[in-house]
């Protein structure tokens, strides 16, 4: 019998043992037909004791048959006083037996088994606690149930739509027991183990109300939370003060750094809602054991996977051989924050794989992406199925939509796609990540831009995706491969561009050396700038030392991003000063700045941002990320100074300078400033109504040229022309059409007289600021140089030794090596020599994230819960 019916059981028999206190006060009264009909209601109130207990344990208890013998007893005492007879030595049997009965519930009805019941509601979602549910059935002392339990589709405004009920989907395996059958108010198990956190609060689906959590905790000892998903490193905040998570007993973490964030949001929670204690002891509550998930991704194999058909004609190859799958996740988070760039993005993915024979793409939408666009995008519904059922019609890859996620991530060799908890997931297995950016689709094959610098007849930059030097002539614009940095082919060595007579010098981002191309002789060459600690807090999860190089005469300025100085090298010596006063105020302004503490990441020192020519020729300004102020820095003198402009929560990035005033561009408000540094004198410039700002960022440039100050948008919706003299700003509709469909529109920008060359991905858009007209060019080399290209971008795969403390680094960003570069390299991946070594490195660092990943994850939750 389960505890709580035992102790139900106890609580009557107190019942009785009061009545029995009547018995001998009304006898002694002889208050007869009061004591007779207490004797009758005793009689009926032991008889519902008994079929109670037959209820849980069946017949032929010895508790009931005392039970049984306590009714005759009833009987007897009645008959005595109908008769005028005594009955005090029934009364005496009476307390006798019922002390034998209290015996016997406990020592017979004592609990011999725990029972738990186990509520999922999507199967697909079953990994989140199977493993706990293995363990549990093997135990001979649990009984365990898995009862699946329905849940309903949001409509859009919050109404109920379909109910949905999963239990016919589950592994053959998994014995289900029916959520209406399974009366959990009347079996009060010992404990119930959800994964659903929202009770009513998603907007997507909602459980039955019957299995809500707040009602849960009042049915059971123990009520366990153990999340749906798993995080790559932490877990945003809103996951933390759920009702799952208030309302539980426990909640099972992944790993020690995401419960100390559990522990200081929950804290944060009690203190601003007054309701310290009430949701229980948070240290005791949230306990860091590892994700089930990652014991089925484990214990999942290849061999072991029934692979249907349809999917084994695609895979397999006429002469036996195998060709390579992608796994493709497509997220909820994305598809909402996407919009219509998500259906964009699918047909680009597509095209990228249709043409291919060497891999074959494995689709898996999330289960609950119908449900999410009838709910929360119903006007791109319509779109969306149109594109499921041609990618279906088509043929040419995999679309799975069933509940076994983990056959997927078994028999695929590589993923691609959205975040979430199949990136931690897959990167568990040691194979190939690769993140999908939804605003990322560049014509296939192009060069992905980096750097750029523009001569009186070049065109010069670099590669993202690798550390690559191009050079197009400007009149022919045909990229041509110069060469290579050839520092284990790494991504992102250096970044920025600059030229002194004919060299051209790159400022070190992930490189410990400054670069320089020597033109006539065309040859790399590297100069040692010593190391220093980096200052983490300028930009906390940046890795870079520098971000830009500047220069001034023979001199050149490198900015920092987390190195502790600006650096002036001079070019004909090789002297170099290292300026350092703006470092304390800056690391001031950053303790202290609440928007820095709201990004946690956005105190950048000093992108450049200001024209090379300001009113004394010598001035390079800069802006602060986390304040409203200038750091304007003489070239010769080095003498610098922090200027505040405007309002004191104003934050700028892009300046220009026209002669007279600096124009400053608020990073994401609708408007610029006009600043003069003489006067000191600060004027608004809003932009047109149909302006929309980026989230982070508007403009990464702005230039002046042609007696204008142009904006090219980085996240903004549109480029924009001012009139310095009377203030009017008008959109640029040339700039805007060439990157409209891009959400990180232009990326670079370099002027050279009255034109812009401005980069976005994968093209270079030239444009003449007197004529207002536009070129075009898309960056594709010719078929030599993309041989070489190919080859490079495949070895820049690898990922160095000094970057392999964090799981994140074995994830490769789309926007940064492009897909088609990805496909070959994981069509290459067995010929690859470091590739072993990486996917085991990868493994390694994957341990630090998931807690556990040896498998047995659900066998220490279990025994913990049964143990607490």
């Amino acid at each position: 019998m389960r505890k709580y019916h035992q102790e139900q059981v106890l609580e009557l028999i107190k019942t009785l043992s009061e009545a029995q206190l009547k018995f001998t006060r009304l006898h002694s009264e002889l208050n007869t037909q009061a004591f007779v009909g207490l004797l009758a209601g005793c009689q009926e109130f032991a008889i519902h004791i008994g079929q109670y207990i037959e209820k849980y344990e069946g017949e032929d208890t010895q508790t009931v048959s005392l039970l049984e013998n306590y009714c005759d007893i009833l009987y007897l005492a009645s008959v005595e006083v109908d008769n005028g007879g005594d009955s005090t030595p029934h009364i005496m049997a009476l307390q006798d037996q019922l002390r034998q009965i209290e015996d016997s519930v406990k020592t017979e009805l004592g609990q011999r088994k725990i029972e738990i019941a186990f509520l999922p509601y999507k199967a697909s979602m079953w990994d989140s606690c199977e493993s706990i549910w293995l363990a549990a059935k093997e135990d001979p002392q649990c009984d365990a149930y898995v009862v699946p339990i329905p849940y309903f589709d949001r409509l859009p405004g919050g109404a109920l739509g379909q109910m949905h009920y999963e239990g016919d989907q589950f592994p053959d395996d998994v014995p289900i027991t029916d959520w209406q059958s399974y009366k959990i108010d009347e079996r009060r198990p010992d404990v119930i183990v959800t994964i659903n956190p929202y009770d009513d609060t998603n907007l997507v689906t909602m459980v039955h109300p019957n299995f809500f959590s707040k009602r849960l905790k009042d049915l059971t000892d123990m009520l366990v939370y153990v999340p749906y998903f798993v995080s790559m490193d932490d877990v945003d905040e809103h996951f933390c003060k759920c009702a799952g998570v208030l309302y539980a007993d426990r909640v099972i973490v992944q790993s020690d750094k995401i419960r100390q964030t559990y522990l200081r949001v929950l804290k944060r929670y009690e203190q601003a809602n007054q309701c310290v204690g009430r949701f229980g002891n948070m240290e005791e509550k949230i306990v860091a054991l590892g994700s089930p998930k990652f014991d089925k991704v484990i214990n999942t194999k290849r061999e072991d996977c029934v692979v249907p058909d349809d999917w084994q004609k695609l895979i397999e190859r006429t002469d036996g051989t195998r060709k390579k799958v992608v796994l493709y996740n497509t997220s909820i988070t994305a598809l909402l924050e996407g919009n219509e760039h998500v259906l964009h993005k699918l047909r680009y993915v597509f095209d990228s794989f249709k043409n291919r024979d060497d891999v074959v793409l494995l689709w898996r939408p999330h289960p609950l992406n119908g449900e999410s666009y009838k709910a929360m995008r119903p006007q791109l519904l319509k779109d969306y199925l149109s594109i499921v059922e041609e990618y279906q019609s088509l043929g040419f890859g995999i679309y799975d939509d069933t509940a076994d996620l983990h056959r997927s991530i078994a028999i695929s060799d590589a993923y691609y796609g959205d975040g979430g908890s199949l990136g931690p997931l897959y990167l568990s297995t040691g194979k190939p990540v690769m993140m999908q950016d939804l605003y990322f689709r560049p014509a296939l094959d192009t060069l992905l831009l980096q750097s750029m610098y523009v001569d009186k007849q070049h065109i010069w930059f670099t590669a993202r995706d690798f550390n690559g030097l191009f050079c197009m002539d400007r009149a022919l614009m045909k990229p041509k491969y110069v060469g290579s940095f050839d520092e284990e082919n790494s991504r992102s060595l250096y970044v920025g561009m600059t030229q002194y007579q004919d060299k051209l010098y790159f400022a070190p981002y992930l490189a410990e050396q400054m670069a320089a191309y020597d033109i006539e002789h065309q040859s790399f060459e590297h100069t040692a700038l010593g190391t220093a600690p980096r200052l983490n807090w300028l930009h906390p999860r940046e890795k870079g030392f520098f971000q830009s190089v500047f220069r001034y005469e023979h001199y050149l300025f490198l900015i920092p991003i987390t190195y502790p100085a600006i650096i002036r090298y001079n070019l004909n010596t090789g002297e170099r000063d290292d300026i350092t006063d703006w470092v304390a105020h800056t690391q001031l302004n950053a303790e202290n700045s609440p928007y820095y503490l709201q990004w946690n990441k956005t105190f950048d020192f000093g992108r450049l941002l200001a024209s090379s020519v300001a009113s004394n020729a010598t001035e390079l300004v800069m802006t602060l990320w986390g304040s409203n102020e200038l750091v304007i820095l003489d070239a010769e003198t080095l003498d610098s100074r922090i200027v505040k402009v405007g309002e004191a929560d104003e934050r700028f990035a892009g300046v220009c300078f026209d002669g007279t005033n600096y124009w400053l561009a608020a990073r994401n408000q609708n408007y610029m400033v006009r600043w003069n540094p003489y006067t000191q004198k600060y004027k608004k410039v809003v932009f047109p109504d149909a302006f929309l700002s980026g989230r982070i960022l508007n403009f990464l440039d702005v230039v002046y040229a042609g007696g204008y100050v142009w904006l090219l948008p980085y996240e903004a919706n549109m480029a924009l022309r001012l009139n310095p003299t009377t203030g009017e700003v008008t959109t640029v509709s040339e700039l805007t059409d060439a990157v409209n469909k891009e959400r990180y529109k232009y990326i670079q920008v370099s002027l050279d007289g009255d034109f812009i060359y401005a980069a976005t991905v994968g093209r270079i858009v030239v444009f003449d600021t007197i004529n207002a007209q536009c070129r075009i060019q898309n960056l594709w080399v010719d078929e030599q140089d993309q041989k070489i290209v190919n080859n490079r971008r495949r070895e820049s795969l690898k990922i160095n030794a000094p970057e392999w403390s964090n799981l994140q680094k074995f994830i490769y960003p789309e926007s940064y090596t492009g897909i088609q570069t990805y496909l070959d390299y994981v069509v290459d991946l067995d010929e690859l020599p470091f590739a072993l070594s990486q996917a085991k490195k990868q493994i390694e660092c994957a341990r630090e994230v998931a807690g556990h990943l040896d498998g047995t994850v659900g066998q220490a939750i279990y025994e913990y819960v049964i143990g607490g």
